[in-house]
């Protein structure tokens, strides 16, 4: 079973890093890549925001009494499967979690210039991810 109160925390924390986020979508692509500290902030919210997520959507998907996704892209596709997201939301959202990994396990190929454009679409993506799961709550 679900536990829709674990989910709202989660959801919570989820809102809280993308209004952090929302605050260097103000900076230009000179001051990011100028400043080592602001790159560290856009990378380790973006890894916090797919990490909160795919945690919800295991939640979702064990409580449902399926099989733990596998990884962290399959979660979106399996949320989406029981009708939490869109097969769109959840086709577009999935590849962040390939971003999350670069991110995390592969420093040495990250894109600044792609990490940097990859703002506003999180931003997007994540706020629409949201309400969709707000949406599934209250079913």
């Amino acid at each position: 079973m679900v536990d829709t109160l674990v989910i709202k925390r989660k959801l919570q924390k989820l809102s809280e890093y993308l209004d952090e986020l929302e605050a260097m979508r103000g900076i230009s692509l000179e001051e990011y890549l100028g400043d080592f500290r602001n790159k560290r902030v856009v990378e380790r919210l973006i890894q916090l925001i797919v990490d909160v997520a795919v945690d919800i959507n295991t939640h979702i998907v064990v409580g449902a009494g399926k099989p733990a996704p596998s990884d962290a892209y399959t979660s979106f596709i399996e949320v989406a499967k029981l009708g939490v997201l869109t097969q769109e939301l959840a086709c577009e959202i999935a590849p962040s979690a390939g971003e999350r990994n670069i991110i995390v396990h592969e420093y040495e190929v990250i894109d600044d210039v792609i990490v940097f454009q990859s703002i506003g679409q999180t931003l997007e993506m994540y706020g629409r991810y949201i309400d969709a799961v707000l949406d599934y709550l209250k079913e």
